[in-house]
């Protein structure tokens, strides 16, 4: 197994928020990691509606250099073949496929693409993400030791959100909106002055700029995404495996490679295994993405209605909290939602938050 990339391990542009449920499912956050563990989340619509929810089980935010080191230490423990090198086209040929560099072509029989949201293997061998199915993040890295507190921003109107996700050496900043025209600007800005009231105007002076796609698909797109076929699959963000509503795809990469793992020999079955274990689930997070981020709910936007209802009742909070770390499913949400309208309705009488 030969395993190619140009920059690894590198800071990927992400927030690098890991689930309570990711933790939970793969053994390599079992190990000695570098990380910040997350007990405590604050949601804020505007300036002055916030309330702070506190997960069952505790978030990490990691830094992708050390964990793209750890993984690849761990590949070539496991006998994997490390190139350092930038792959500019890949050709099916008798033998497989041939992946051209600047200087020389290595054979393959079987193709697999991680190589994020503007995968070459997916633009290869099916047909690339288009616009439409795509968000934008852009942020800074800030060093330093800050306290391990996540902080969501949600603003009137925007289609996205702002994080801080405190890390173990630094703090990544960062909003994520859709591509389209002028939203980036505006997000930049934004985000830039939510950066200044948290942390004074001087920090941009050591802010280190990213920027990267998301995948985003929407309804229409799950049913056409192509993710395996003839001596290739795709797995992670290359293959289209992000949360549409948050953003987040750790927990996706880890599933959807280990699924291939079990059922490259019988490839056939790794499509639908994928659909049932996670496509169902993202499926879900399309259809109610337009409803989260434009819809109303008892005359206010949908966002602040479910902060000030949260304030106010510690039943929400406690879903609130499971729906962030992981633990609660688009596909039961609404069911739960309504099972616990008794227990928010004592909440908000008797003040219960």
């Amino acid at each position: 197994m030969t395993l190619i990339d140009s920059q690894a391990p590198w800071e990927k542009p992400c927030g690098g928020g890991v689930t309570a449920k990711a933790l939970s499912s793969f053994g390599i956050f079992e190990s000695d990691l570098p990380r910040s563990t997350i007990d405590r989340i604050t949601i804020y619509f505007g300036d002055s509606c916030s309330v702070t929810v506190s997960p069952n089980e505790p978030l990490a935010v990691v830094s992708r250099r050390e964990l793209g080191k750890y993984l690849m230490e761990e590949a070539e423990r496991a006998g994997a073949n490390i190139v350092k090198n930038r792959v500019t086209r890949i050709e099916r040929t008798p033998r497989g496929w041939c992946l051209s560099t600047r200087n020389t072509c290595m054979q393959s029989d079987f193709l697999i693409g991680a190589d994020g949201a503007t995968s070459l293997v997916r633009r290869s061998v099916s047909t690339g993400l288009r616009p439409k199915d795509l968000c934008v993040t852009l942020g800074y890295f800030i060093p330093g030791t800050f306290p391990a507190h996540m902080k969501i921003y949600f603003v009137p109107e925007f289609e996205g959100y702002i994080w801080s996700f405190p890390r173990p050496t630094h703090t990544s900043y960062g909003v994520i909106t859709r591509s389209d025209p002028g939203w980036t600007g505006r997000a930049k800005m934004l985000l830039s002055n939510f950066m200044a009231a948290d942390l004074g105007s001087e920090v941009m002076q050591q802010a280190e700029f990213y920027s990267a796609p998301v995948p985003c698909l929407g309804p229409n797109s799950w049913k056409k995404n192509q993710i395996s076929g003839d001596g290739w699959a795709l797995i992670g963000d290359a293959a289209g495996l992000v949360d549409p509503i948050t953003g987040e795809g750790i927990y996706y990469a880890f599933k959807s490679a280990e699924i291939l793992a079990h059922t490259i020999e019988r490839l056939e079955l790794y499509g639908p295994k994928v659909d049932m274990e996670i496509g169902r689930e993202l499926t879900r997070a399309s259809r109610m993405y337009r409803r989260f981020y434009r819809g109303r709910f008892a005359g206010a936007d949908f966002k602040k209605r479910t902060v000030q209802l949260a304030q106010r009742s510690r039943t929400l909070k406690i879903i609130l909290g499971n729906l962030i770390s992981g633990n609660q499913s688009y596909l039961t949400l609404k069911k739960n939602l309504l099972l616990s309208i008794p227990s928010v309705t004592v909440d908000m009488i008797w003040g219960r938050s």
